[in-house]
């Protein structure tokens, strides 16, 4: 087996997809095929790779080394069920599905996984991004490895569970703050409150993060247990169930860590 991964298939043309083949044409490593039922995105992503681009996941891959399936979670098995794998390496790129999904569509089957909030058409600088990998074999773990390495320079061996569980720990950390987020902007446009106010606040919070434990920057009303303002702000919110729910709910949460 070479020392080097050169020629890749990549499966999907969504967020990850997107990603995942700017920076390999970047690195050099040469993407030959796109594999998507929608032949829109995945001419695109042709184009940035000037590789093929093909709807039929049964197309014949003997000529290439790896198959990355760059795809949503709920896809997995559909796809799966349908690709031509020869004797390819075949990998995923889910951080909540654990990798025996791939036993028995390939001898040499792997994880690789970006740790990272991905976006279509946004920027990201994957340089010392933590990819975490897995892999069926030492050899092939070996080689994915290398691959990893080629466009990142924080690679880490993690198992599925330990992947799982980082997972939804990024669920909390991403996925839910970004949400709070949202609900913020939606309360400031609806009263008509400019949001580059709170922009400086924004920054500092996640700045700070960096110096010192979540829980020793913890402020606020609910930190200091604060029942009047917490009262008060509830009130506020009668015109809106749903974000008073959520508001009376983490504002307990915070309560029942620091005085519980």
């Amino acid at each position: 087996m070479p020392d080097n991964i050169n020629d890749i298939v990549i499966v999907g043309a969504g967020n990850m997809a997107w990603h995942l083949c700017r920076e390999f044409t970047k690195a050099g490593i040469k993407i030959s095929k796109i594999i998507n039922r929608s032949a829109g995105p995945a001419k695109e992503l042709s184009e940035i790779t000037e590789g093929q681009f093909i709807t039929d996941f049964n197309t014949p891959n003997k000529d290439t080394k790896v198959i990355i399936l760059a795809i949503n979670d709920s896809y997995l098995e559909e796809v799966l069920s349908k690709i031509n794998i020869s004797d390819n390496i075949i990998m995923h790129t889910s951080g909540s599905i654990g990798m025996n999904i791939l036993s028995g569509r390939s001898t040499r089957f792997g994880v690789f996984y970006p740790f990272q909030t991905l976006t279509k058409y946004v920027e990201t600088d994957f340089s010392e991004l933590p990819i975490l990998t897995e892999a069926s074999d030492n050899e092939t773990h070996r080689l994915i490895d290398v691959l990893a390495s080629k466009i990142s320079s924080t690679v880490h061996r993690i198992d599925s569970e330990q992947r799982r569980k980082l997972h939804l720990a990024g669920v909390f950390a991403n996925n839910f703050t970004n949400h709070l987020m949202t609900c913020t902007f939606d309360y400031l446009e609806k009263n008509k409150i400019d949001k580059n106010l709170i922009m400086p606040l924004i920054r500092e919070t996640f700045r700070k993060l960096e110096q010192i434990s979540p829980n020793d920057a913890q402020t606020g009303p609910a930190r200091r247990n604060n029942k009047a303002i917490i009262q008060s702000h509830l009130e506020m919110l009668n015109d809106d169930p749903e974000l008073k729910n959520l508001y009376k709910a983490i504002s307990d949460s915070i309560i029942a860590y620091y005085f519980s």
